[in-house]
């Protein structure tokens, strides 16, 4: 911050001189220092000025970028959260997922199917302590999980450090475990292996010399399902299944022969209308943060061209038609009153949502691909781009201009202190000469008085009073 004239003037070293004209020699540095500071108080009014501009810019591009944010969950709405579904039984359950249709789908669980599994052999002696002792004094070991070989080098030959081993290098292939199949009093702790996809899976471990360490395998089996009533019966490695494009189910119990689950998805305006009624909420944030700078009186950015822009980038977002008034926002009770506040009757939203959804689609279209949103993108990346956006760009000047004067205010309070310098040290030699003429004229007049007799000496006078 700078200092103004009446601050350096106020706050510069009182001169105490010797002479009786030290208080006028005083008044001569306060006087010329304020005089010299006056270019200092129109610098420092201006660098306030831009102060206040760049406050009141980071306030809009604050509300500004808030509205940016709501497009994007508008977007994020219509993409995943449009549609709902259901399932007429507990034998699955859905995943809706981007590009998902609304439809009816029939799905019957044959078979969840099974992994296939395998426990270690018993060693000679039962693993009581598993951090400490295991079933192979190898340093590596080699997993075959059908053909497909892996070499397994655990930390050591403790049991839970092969099971750490087999999960963190075999590529998720299977998942190890250290299982009790001995009593609590006398525990046989044994590596269970289970493969991590369904299906019949030979699963085998071996040491260093080629033997193998696995008591039992069991082979799994895969899950089997039908769909839309076809006799043809499906099968999966995965209970995680694609009935259609962006639909998934989880396989969770078998159904009765004969009796499929029924899938619905349907549309859903809820999501959306949530996301409007908080885009609404972010407009009319920055509607209101706007309006403190139209007209007369409109605080720092009174006349500034950027009010203009952004007002254009509001109208044109709140009276959104894709060229028809059928696509106008208005048709979905998504309004602007008087004031310039945009309200989402979300009754109205939703009868009109449920009436004509794909009419609702094809008005919000996408980000970039046309609608809507497209528009609303691209003009708040018009004010909001960090390259070429008018409120960024704004921001950026005004603050060069801060720096930029900030340094006109350093040059000029050292320009300030040196004058004050410069005439401070010849109001002291000035001062010192006075002084030095002041005891001249003591002396003559002492040595006059002296001399004529006179008793109207005015140095005896004073030193007598």
């Amino acid at each position: 911050m700078s200092t103004s004239s009446t601050t350096a003037a106020s706050t510069a070293p009182t001169f105490s001189g010797q002479s009786q004209f030290a208080a006028s020699l005083q008044q001569v540095i306060t006087r010329a220092v304020g005089i010299a500071s006056l270019p200092l108080d129109s610098l420092q009014a201006t660098l306030t000025t831009f102060n206040n501009q760049q406050s009141a810019l980071q306030g809009l591009d604050s509300v500004f970028s808030a509205l940016q944010s709501s497009v994007n969950s508008l977007q994020t709405a219509l993409t995943s959260s449009s549609l709902t579904s259901s399932a007429s039984d507990g034998t699955v359950s859905i995943s809706v997922q981007s590009g998902a249709s609304p439809g009816t789908y029939s799905i019957e669980v044959d078979s969840l199917g099974a992994n296939s599994t395998a426990l270690s052999n018993a060693g000679s002696t039962a693993v009581t302590d598993p951090t400490s002792q295991g079933i192979s004094s190898s340093t590596t070991l080699t997993l075959d999980v059908n053909g497909t070989l892996t070499t397994i080098a655990p930390a050591s030959t403790s049991l839970d450090d092969l099971a750490t081993a087999i999960n963190t290098q075999a590529s998720g292939q299977v998942q190890a475990t250290v299982v009790n199949v001995g009593s609590t009093a006398a525990p046989d702790y044994r590596l269970s292996l289970t493969a991590s996809q369904l299906g019949g899976q030979t699963l085998d471990l071996t040491d260093s010399t080629d033997t193998s360490v696995i008591q039992q395998s069991v082979a799994g089996s895969l899950a089997s399902y039908t769909v839309a009533g076809l006799s043809t019966e499906l099968t999966s490695d995965s209970r995680t299944v694609t009935l259609a494009p962006g639909l998934t189910v989880d396989l969770l119990s078998q159904n009765t022969s004969g009796q499929p689950t029924t899938v619905t998805v349907a549309n859903d305006p809820t999501a959306l209308a949530s996301a409007f009624s908080s885009f609404a909420g972010s407009y009319n944030a920055a509607a209101t943060a706007l309006s403190q700078y139209h007209g007369q009186n409109g605080g720092p950015l009174e006349g500034d061209s950027i009010i203009s822009t952004l007002s254009n980038v509001l109208q044109s977002l709140s009276g959104y038609s894709n060229g028809s008034p059928d696509t106008a926002l208005a048709n979905f009770g998504i309004t602007v009153d008087s004031t310039g506040q945009l309200s989402v009757d979300t009754g109205a939203f939703t009868a009109a949502a449920n009436a004509n959804f794909a009419g609702l689609v094809s008005t919000l279209g996408g980000t970039s691909t046309g609608g809507f949103l497209q528009a609303a993108t691209n003009l708040l990346n018009s004010v909001e781009d960090p390259t070429v956006g008018t409120l960024k760009n704004e921001e950026a000047s005004v603050a060069n201009e801060i720096t930029a004067q900030n340094t006109k205010i350093t040059d000029e309070q050292a320009r300030v202190s040196q004058l004050q310098s410069n005439i401070t040290a010849q109001m002291v030699q000035a001062d010192a000469a006075i002084a030095s003429l002041e005891s001249q004229v003591s002396y003559v007049n002492g040595l006059f008085y002296s001399i004529t007799g006179n008793n109207n000496n005015p140095n005896a006078s004073s030193t007598a009073g």
